[in-house]
């Protein structure tokens, strides 16, 4: 028997051992289902992602929340546009590989496709970016018709700048304000997630915009975990549908 033979028969037995012809069907066994988180400073993204990543668990669903970007890219400073497109470009390349196989059935971004759009707006208002380079980046990159499409649910989470502050200030240990969580940028930002909301919603149905400002903990909560679970079920019945 020729190489070129034991090794076609030996990969043929492999093949079907392992149903590959089932394994990397997406037809077959759906990719997972993705949500993105993303807004502004101390809104409460975190805990709303925290908070549904353990109610999934505990039905027994396979989660996983990828670590956020802004704690991956410690290299580049945060004053370049080159931090949120570096940050944009981790999250997309975990979407993009995750989404072709089946290790996970929900994954929670605490920003991707979208919060990079944004992003690049606001390095655009600061004039750090052209009006060619802002085109570029949002629409050939950020909401690129290869992946962005693969956010099933994406939520802009936003508060106003006092109750923010006040959010912020309840477990910080000193009193200094930061780049992004200073009244005045958090309020740039707020306007930016809202505008930018009003921009793509139309075309974009998995994206929805959530104001916790008035909200207690438990209520936004009880609000996201809603929101999350309704959007994944109107998904799974249209694709078994």
């Amino acid at each position: 028997m020729t190489k070129e033979k034991f090794l076609e028969e030996k990969c043929r037995d492999l093949h079907q051992y392992l149903k590959t012809d089932i394994r990397y069907d997406l037809n077959f066994f759906p990719r997972p289902f993705f949500v993105e988180v993303t807004g502004t400073p101390d809104s409460g993204k975190s805990t709303l992602i925290e908070q549904i990543y353990n109610d999934l668990r505990k039905e027994k669903l396979r989660i996983w929340k990828p670590q956020e970007g802004a704690q991956v890219v410690q290299d580049i400073p945060r004053d370049t546009p080159l931090y949120n497109i570096s940050t944009g470009f981790y999250a997309i390349n975990l979407l993009m590989h995750l989404s072709k196989g089946h290790q996970y059935d929900v994954v929670i971004f605490e920003r991707c496709c979208f919060d990079m759009f944004v992003w690049i707006e606001d390095w655009f208002s600061l004039g750090k970016l052209n009006a060619e380079e802002k085109r570029a980046w949002q629409d050939h990159v950020a909401l690129s018709r290869f992946y962005v499409n693969n956010i099933d649910a994406a939520y802009f989470v936003v508060c106003e700048p006092e109750e923010s502050m006040k959010r912020a200030m309840e477990l910080s240990t000193t009193k200094k304000v930061g780049g992004t969580t200073n009244p005045k940028k958090v309020r740039v930002l707020v306007e930016k997630y809202r505008t930018a909301f009003d921009k793509l919603s139309d075309n974009y149905q998995q994206l929805e915009l959530i104001d916790t400002t008035r909200l207690k903990k438990k209520e936004m909560v009880a609000l996201f975990t809603a929101k999350v679970l309704e959007a994944l079920g109107k998904k799974a019945k249209s694709v078994r549908d």
